[in-house]
């Protein structure tokens, strides 16, 4: 193991990955990672206000405290070199240790979708064509012949080639011995291929968090492959505010966000075609579904205005672009169609969730919520559709958790209590390394009903599961190494967030004239919304006391309505008219939400460990 040497130059070392890096003037350990490729988690993008960047130095001189991790750390943690990476600036060389907590991705992206199925009516035309061989007796041009062969096949069909076909015509032609099969969108040939070649789409759920894309055959409808992978916008932070403020008056910092997702979806799209033996000159088209600030960063549009009351977007609809006007490395003509956004924060990934839903066709009485940073939820009632966003912060992802952690190996995912005994469940079996969000609502729902946490959300110094640090209680999870806690802060950041969204499913209620017993059913949607108990988020108080087979949980909603959405014209046209007859309610400001977020804080009472 290489040391470090302090001789002029500052020379840091991470490990496990032994990478080394020279940090820049000012630049806080957290960058200077993120710099030279070293993982390193950031919920709120560096602003110090999380707890997911913590390292250790193990090596050289460690760097005086910040202010905020004098108030973070024990003094036994501080003294054996545990900061926080965005709240460290370092001065002389070292070695530093990420621990696995800390660098962990996700090993549960969600792709859902597949199971789906729809009459292919794509807006894409398909025809193959034989093309007249040019003589020395007739002069027209390679395009003019296209533009016949098609309309032989079906008359008025086509008018106009695009450039990018242009400049491969001759050559490609000339190829496939005249014989051709010519992709058509709105009379304009946007592509060519050989004949009996299918055409390829992608649907994309394009999340704060992660990335779902899922590879389409057009001609039958079926699902060839998905993936997930985690969206690398993450480095600026774990939620929308963060990289609003990250690129707030920075023109180089919007370009990058949008180049990284679009990197992304490039090596995503073209592994996808790889595993299949397919062309990614085959995909001739794609909709992109997203949160309005994912939107606006797709198509580098200036996010300040969405970082302040009454978070008004630049635009709500955008007409279709081309693969090649967004950087998308598919055929270059194809169409990309970015799904409707409906108002604030509530974008097309909501309504690719309400088509998704058939929200258009639903006759009881619903909510349904996709649950994350910001909770979208949409109270559908006698056809009308009233939808809301509501700021529930990243507790419920394990950010802002003293212990928490994404959805990866080794992350606590469901946690019980049986008399004296906590039982932990961790995903893939590994030992327990950190909570993530599922078990957040876990603990606190088992611990309120053992009587370690009063309804207040206090918790009891006096319960057997409680013990003291630095004159706080805690929660002790687990007494093995690394020692795992749920804190009195966790309680805190917990209630807020469940408060945050009850209070948005009674504003909504309150709006339509209803109690939350004459709701039919609640729909929770999403990644997170698989994972979790509905029993936890009743006892809790997140979700009203209704009967558990009243409560669906769907998976990846917002993925099933971008793949119909990409499969059919009419299901298209559905989802723009969901977006734009939705009723938006904004939370901000709102003196009836305020007074339900303060009520709903509190942990419902109990009766004999039932909810009165």
């Amino acid at each position: 193991m290489p040391k470090v040497k302090d001789i002029g130059e500052v020379s840091l070392i991470f490990e496990p990955q032994e990478v080394f890096a020279h940090p820049q003037a000012q630049e806080s350990l957290l960058s200077t990672a993120h710099r030279v490729g070293v993982k390193i988690n950031s919920c709120c993008g560096g602003r110090g206000i999380c707890k997911s960047c913590v390292i250790r130095y193990v090596e050289g001189e460690v760097p005086p405290p910040s202010a905020q991790d004098n108030h973070f750390f024990s003094r036994t943690k501080l003294a054996k070199g545990w900061r926080r990476a965005c709240q460290t600036v370092p001065q002389h060389s070292a070695r530093i240790n990420v621990p696995k907590r800390t660098r962990s991705q996700a090993s549960r992206l969600f792709v859902g979708g597949e199971d789906i199925w729809v009459h292919p009516e794509p807006l894409t035309k398909s025809v193959e064509l034989l093309l007249a061989e040019p003589s020395f007796e007739d002069h027209t041009s390679d395009a003019q012949r296209l533009i016949e062969a098609a309309n032989n096949v079906a008359d008025g069909i086509c008018e106009f080639v695009d450039l990018s076909v242009l400049q491969i015509l001759p050559i490609f032609v000339r190829q496939q011995n005249r014989q051709v099969q010519a992709i058509i969108r709105e009379k304009k040939i946007i592509a060519l291929l050989p004949i009996k070649t299918h055409t390829l789409g992608l649907a994309i759920d394009l999340g704060t968090t992660n990335i779902a894309l899922l590879l389409v055959d057009l001609h039958t409808g079926s699902t060839l492959g998905s993936c997930g992978i985690e969206n690398q916008q993450c480095k600026y932070g774990a939620d929308v505010i963060a990289r609003i403020s990250h690129a707030k008056g920075k023109p180089e910092v919007l370009l990058s966000m949008q180049q990284v997702v679009v990197a992304a979806i490039n090596q995503a799209a073209h592994e996808l075609c790889a595993e299949h033996a397919l062309d990614p000159g085959a995909i001739v088209d794609m909709v992109v579904a997203g949160n309005t600030v994912m939107h606006h960063f797709l198509l580098g549009l200036p996010v300040d205005q969405l970082g302040v009351a009454p978070f008004t977007a630049v635009t709500r609809t955008t007409e279709d672009l081309t693969a090649k006007q967004l950087g998308f490395d598919i055929a270059p003509a194809a169409g990309v169609h970015v799904m409707h956004n409906i108002a604030g924060f509530v974008g097309g990934d909501h309504s690719a969730l309400l088509l998704g839903i058939r929200a258009d066709q639903e006759q009881r009485t619903v909510i349904a919520l996709d649950i994350g940073t910001n909770t979208e939820i949409s109270l559908i009632h006698k056809g009308q559709i009233y939808c809301l966003s509501s700021p529930s912060g990243p507790a419920l992802e394990g950010g802002n958790i003293h212990c928490g952690m994404r959805a990866a190996e080794g992350a606590i995912e469901s946690v019980s209590v049986s008399g004296e005994t906590v039982q932990l469940q961790t995903i893939d079996g590994a030992d327990p390394i950190g909570i993530c969000g599922s078990a957040v609502l876990d603990i606190a729902a088992e611990f309120y009903k053992a009587g370690a946490i009063n309804f207040r959300g206090q918790i009891n110094e006096a319960s057997s599961f409680a013990v003291q640090r630095d004159g706080m209680a805690e929660l002790r999870l687990s007494k093995a190494e690394p020692e795992l806690v749920f804190t009195q802060a966790d309680v805190r950041n917990l209630q807020l967030a469940k408060g945050a969204i009850r209070a948005g499913i009674e504003l909504l209620l309150q709006q339509a004239g209803l109690e939350a017993q004459m709701l039919d059913r609640i729909i929770i949607a999403g990644a997170f919304g698989m994972y979790i108990r509905p029993e936890s988020a009743i006892a809790i108080g997140m979700l009203p006391n209704l009967p558990i087979t009243s409560i669906e949980q769907v998976g990846n909603a917002a993925g099933i309505g971008v793949k119909l959405a990409l499969l059919s014209e009419p299901m298209r046209e559905t989802a723009k008219r969901l977006a734009a007859n939705s009723i938006y309610f904004e939370q901000a400001g709102n003196k009836s939400f305020m007074k339900s977020f303060i009520r709903q804080l509190n942990f419902p009472v109990l009766v004999e460990g039932r909810q009165r």
